[in-house]
């Protein structure tokens, strides 16, 4: 099964069996930013020089989320860095989560169930695993590179620090210990993996930006 960094960052926040997100929704909202960037950045249509983001490659895919991200990338009047795009895409990942989803539903992966509840004004949408195989196959493709030092390849790597970011990885591995070693290991491998210094450079500032947006995200329900 071909599924995009964006696509996968999605299906492991998910319940698998009830459908529903695993984290918050502004954590989720600001690590969909992150993959959509990351994803850029793997398809090499986003540079970051001096800390700020620019389109350099402005051709089309046909993928709904990654050109409507290019679009509203090359209409900003100046180059901005890359948390300000990690927070204008968040804000927009309502929007795209959905787009996201149906294609998920369209490739077999979920499905997309829906319950009206307080006099059938508010309707609540879940969206269970139907690919079990596929699902337990990613998971396990993650936990083999943190806990049995499997090397990953580059999408891997993006996914693990994406997930990091996300505080994801609390929800893979709920264990403690696997915990404590599941960021060690991601900690490694970020730092060390080789990889060019330009990818190295781009994960670093989205990981970063991700990092600082959703913390936000948490201080300010907390706070509130």
């Amino acid at each position: 099964m071909n599924l995009n960094l964006i696509e996968k960052f999605i299906l492991l926040s998910l319940d698998s069996k009830k459908g529903k997100f695993l984290i918050d929704a502004m954590s989720l909202n600001y690590g969909i930013a992150g993959a959509i960037l990351l994803e850029l950045s793997e398809e090499k249509k986003i540079s970051i020089i001096n800390k700020r983001l620019s389109i350099s490659d402005f051709k089309l895919t046909g993928d709904k989320v990654i050109d409507a991200s290019v679009k509203l990338i090359s209409n900003s009047k100046k180059k901005r860095k890359t948390k300000y795009w990690v927070y204008k895409i968040g804000n927009k990942a309502s929007g795209l989560k959905k787009i996201i989803l149906d294609n998920l539903k369209n490739k077999k992966i979920v499905k997309i169930t829906s319950k009206k509840y307080f006099f059938r004004l508010i309707t609540i949408y879940r969206y269970p695993v139907i690919n079990n195989t596929y699902f337990e196959e990613l998971k396990k493709e993650i936990k083999d590179i943190v806990l049995a030092n499997k090397k990953p390849d580059l999408k891997g790597l993006l996914l693990l620090s994406l997930m990091n970011s996300c505080k994801l990885t609390r929800v893979l591995f709920m264990n403690k210990k696997e915990h404590s070693a599941a960021r060690k290991r991601i900690k490694e491998l970020t730092k060390d993996i080789e990889i060019s210094n330009e990818v190295s450079q781009t994960l670093k500032e989205i990981q970063a930006a991700v990092i600082v947006a959703t913390s936000s995200a948490v201080i300010g329900s907390t706070s509130s």
